[in-house]
């Protein structure tokens, strides 16, 4: 059993905003002889994008205006797939009522749960809102295996989304036949250099101090901190939410110590919550 003079302390990596309601289920966690320090450090800084490929007005402006597609009719897709909450929380900041309205009349898929439940949130004020579906497998192979998406061949499908990112879900619709339109409305950024420092400052530790174990939900966030550990993530400990994690993790030289089942909050309490035990 671990050392009381040695708390563990975990460490939520998700974007600002986002990590809350995990830290406040893990601080709930409670351990016969262990301290528990959870702490908020967001290893990505998400930021709006404007996608150039969608303008098609000259009142659309890059830094200030609204997205409003004058010349494109939202409605015809036979699906509209939010990839994050981000790109649900961004694309309703920047589409215009209008253009929003419009868009979340089409058929609407989410990644998982809580950007299905993030979606619901943005259409309670329309009257009759659409139910969102998810896949129980939460990622891009699992939206790929629901029957909805299983016979799409000459439909037109829409995904919103980051700039960049994993191209499975467009590649997979492709290959069914389907038509794919992408929207781009947040890119994701390193933080900023006082941000980096204080990261960096986690993987310091004395052999009196147990190291900080991260939380870790995207592939992105694994390889920012591992570009603010110069590359070089010594003895850095990982709890991360998927086989394609914790593949990348070894690769570049993090030590996983658990993995859980998908990327909610429970499923990463449940994980931190397992860990701890098996300390005891």
């Amino acid at each position: 059993m671990t050392d009381n003079s040695n708390p563990l302390h975990f460490i939520v990596s998700r974007p600002h905003g986002q990590g809350g309601n995990l830290i406040t289920q893990l601080n709930q966690l409670t351990h016969e002889t262990e301290q528990l320090t959870v702490t908020a450090c967001p290893l990505i800084v998400i930021s709006n994008y404007f996608d150039f490929n969608w303008q098609n007005s000259e009142t659309n402006n890059a830094s200030t205006s609204e997205l409003t597609f004058e010349t494109v009719d939202l409605s015809k897709f036979n699906g509209i797939i939010f990839v994050s909450r981000n790109a649900v929380e961004n694309a309703k900041t920047r589409l215009s009522n209008e253009n929003w309205e419009q868009l979340v009349k089409c058929p609407l898929y989410a990644i998982g749960k809580q950007t299905a439940e993030t979606v619901e949130t943005c259409v309670e004020h329309i009257s009759n809102p659409p139910q969102v579906k998810y896949p129980q497998q939460m990622n891009s192979e699992g939206l790929l295996q629901m029957p909805e998406l299983s016979n799409v061949g000459e439909q037109q499908w829409l995904l919103v989304k980051g700039l960049g990112g994993r191209e499975k879900l467009k590649a997979g619709l492709q290959n069914s036949g389907a038509s794919v339109a992408e929207l781009d409305v947040y890119e994701r950024k390193l933080p900023d250099l006082e941000a980096q420092k204080r990261i960096a400052s986690y993987n310091q530790f004395t052999p009196d101090q147990m190291p900080a174990i991260w939380l870790i939900s995207s592939k992105e966030a694994l390889r920012n901190l591992w570009r603010i550990l110069n590359k070089t993530p010594t003895d850095c400990q990982v709890i991360v939410s998927s086989d394609r994690i914790a593949k990348e993790a070894n690769k570049l030289g993090f030590k996983v110590v658990a993995q859980s089942k998908g990327a909610t909050d429970q499923q990463l309490v449940d994980c931190v919550e397992q860990y701890i035990q098996k300390l005891s």
